[in-house]
């Protein structure tokens, strides 16, 4: 005998909860198209050790009604991780089936004033200096380094990273590239990753320039703050695989051995600065 039973309440929109979100990851399994991974604000915490992002939900998000709506037919939707989003729960209070609506326009990066910081290029001058000529390694060229291994911290700690996690990566960067955003002479590799020059529309440095495009055309591509968020930009899109796993470790060795062997690329061992960066958060 069938039993009719009434539709739950919450999905008739009597207790509607909106929220605002990060989306985290845009490149759903298999099954999932068409879905991205959110954390949404007072719901989840932004702490990637109490909420790894695994434990994240996979919303659904809402195309308009000029796409095709079934499989083959219109496109998908065009989210990227970092977008800021808005939305609503389709199962009211229970809270577990969240749809996003739309996307809020944000620049990504912090300002020279969000940073504490001015002198970008200088700082760069004085980091070049002491590469250049090994005997300029002064008091100067350290401190100068360790405010850009700060500055690294606090950018991926204020994007969700734990402190072991932006450890790791500011290690990483620091390691492979000393933080020298670019060099005066022409050299194979550039920037905070040492990413290799190419004129292959593909390649990593030429996603850099268009990357720093997309704020504003006079935007330079050689700013440190600019170069750290096309960082979180590739591990949160290019190489999410990666940064999955980064995400998965609760200890400074592996986490730098995943940064070093999968994004940077270096053999260089980067678990000691990677723990000077994370002592100095306690400082």
């Amino acid at each position: 005998m069938n039993i009719l039973r009434p539709i739950q309440h919450e999905f008739y929109g009597d207790d509607h909860r909106w929220f605002f979100g990060t989306v985290i990851n845009a490149q759903p399994p298999s099954g999932l198209e068409g879905r991205v991974k959110v954390r949404i604000n007072g719901v989840h915490n932004p702490s990637t050790g109490e909420i790894p992002e695994k434990d994240l939900p996979w919303a659904q998000v809402l195309i308009p009604t000029t796409e095709g709506g079934v499989s083959g037919y219109g496109r998908i939707p065009q989210i990227l991780a970092g977008s800021f989003v808005f939305g609503c729960f389709l199962d009211g209070k229970s809270s577990q089936i969240p749809l996003i609506m739309g996307s809020l326009p944000r620049l990504e990066f912090p300002t020279n004033v969000q940073l504490g910081k001015t002198g970008t290029v200088e700082t760069n001058a004085r980091l070049q200096n002491s590469v250049q000529n090994p005997l300029a390694q002064d008091d100067i060229a350290e401190t100068s380094i360790q405010l850009r291994r700060q500055q690294c911290m606090k950018f991926f700690l204020d994007n969700g990273y734990n402190l072991i996690h932006s450890a790791a990566i500011t290690g990483a960067l620091q390691g492979v590239s000393r933080f020298l955003t670019f060099h005066e002479e022409e050299t194979p590799q550039i920037g905070i990753v040492s990413w290799e020059r190419s004129d292959n529309i593909g390649s990593r440095f030429n996603g850099l320039l268009a990357f720093s495009q997309q704020f504003q055309p006079t935007s330079d591509w050689r700013l440190f703050s600019i170069q750290l968020s096309y960082v979180l930009f590739e591990l949160r899109n290019r190489y999410s695989s990666v940064n999955r796993k980064l995400l998965n470790t609760t200890d400074i060795e592996t986490a730098s051995e995943i940064v070093n062997r999968n994004y940077v690329i270096t053999t260089n061992n980067t678990e000691i600065l990677a723990q000077t960066a994370y002592d100095e958060a306690f400082e």
